[in-house]
C-alpha cells in the first residue's frame, strides 16, 4: 500500500523525545523524508538509525545561526523542505514571584525565539518553492490562563500570536500554516516537575493523551487537501475521573 507523505520532507525540531520523537516516528510510517533537530546529538542520531531516510542535526532553536544550519543541511539533503514542524520547548513551573532570570529567558528563548527563527528560516525557502506546511506546537497553556505557569503560558500566548500573523502573511506565498495547542501529553517531561502543584486526582499516565496520538493528528493535518488549510487545533485529554 502506497505511503502517503512518501518523498515529502519535513523538518522538526526538539525530535530527540516526547511529542518530537513521536512526531518523526509518525511521519516515517507514512514515507516522509525527515530532518531531525535537537539539543541533544545521541538521542537525534539513534532516531535518524531507525528511520527509512533521515538525517540527524543538532541545533540549538535559541540560537537562530543553528536553525538556519538546520534548514540549509535539510535543503542541502532533500533538495526541498515541505514540512517544517517547530515543535522544540521548554516549561518551568512556580509561583508568579518564584521564577529565576535564567529561567524567564530560557522558557523565552526557546518557546518564543525558537519558533521564530524556525518559521523565518523555513519560510524563506518555501516562498522561493512557492509552498509548504509551517506547524507551531503551541500548548493549551497558549489559550488558557493557568495558575504556577504564567511564563509559560505567556511564551505560548506568544506562539500563538505569531503564527496567526504569519499565516496572513503567508497565504498569497501558497504556504498553510497551522498553530496545534495539545493539552497535557504523558511524556517523560512530567516526571521532573517537582516543584509543580499537580492535581492529585490526575495521573499522566492514565488521563494525558499519549504522544503518538498527537502525532497522528500533525500527520493527519498535512495530509489534508492543499485547497484549504486548517489554520488551528486544539487537543485535550477526555478526563473522566
Amino acid at each position: 500500500m502506497a505511503k502517503r507523505l512518501e518523498d515529502k520532507v519535513v523538518c522538526i525540531t526538539g525530535a530527540g523525545r516526547g511529542l518530537g520523537r513521536a512526531l518523526a516516528l509518525a511521519f516515517d510510517a507514512e514515507g516522509a523524508r525527515l530532518a531531525l533537530g535537537a539539543r541533544t546529538s545521541p538521542e537525534i542520531d539513534e532516531l535518524a538509525q531507525q528511520c527509512h531516510d533521515a538525517i540527524a542535526v543538532q541545533t540549538d532553536v535559541r540560537i537562530a545561526g543553528e536553525v538556519q544550519s538546520l534548514i540549509d543541511a535539510t535543503v542541502g539533503e532533500f533538495g526541498r523542505i515541505d514540512v517544517m514542524i517547530n515543535n522544540a520547548g521548554l516549561a518551568v513551573y512556580g509561583a508568579v514571584g518564584t521564577y529565576t532570570p535564567n529561567e524567564i529567558e530560557a522558557m523565552l528563548d526557546t518557546n518564543v525565539k525558537g519558533v521564530i527563527h524556525g518559521c523565518q528560516a523555513a519560510f524563506n525557502v518555501m516562498k522561493d518553492q512557492r509552498g509548504g506546511f509551517i506547524i507551531n506546537i503551541s500548548s493549551i497553556a497558549g489559550k488558557l490562563h493557568l495558575p504556577n505557569e504564567s511564563v509559560y503560558c505567556a511564551s505560548k500566548w506568544a506562539v500563538t500570536g505569531y503564527t496567526g500573523v504569519l499565516a496572513m502573511e503567508a497565504r498569497k506565498h501558497n504556504i498553510r500554516v497551522c498553530n496545534v495547542c495539545p493539552g497535557g501529553i504523558d511524556t517523560p517531561f512530567w516526571a521532573t516537575q517537582e516543584v509543580l502543584p499537580f492535581p492529585s486526582h490526575l495521573d499522566p499516565e492514565r488521563d494525558f493523551m499519549r504522544p503518538e496520538e498527537v502525532a497522528r493528528s500533525v500527520v493527519e493535518l498535512v495530509c489534508t487537501s492543499g485547497a484549504y488549510v486548517v489554520s488551528e487545533i486544539v487537543m485535550q485529554p477526555l478526563i473522566t475521573t
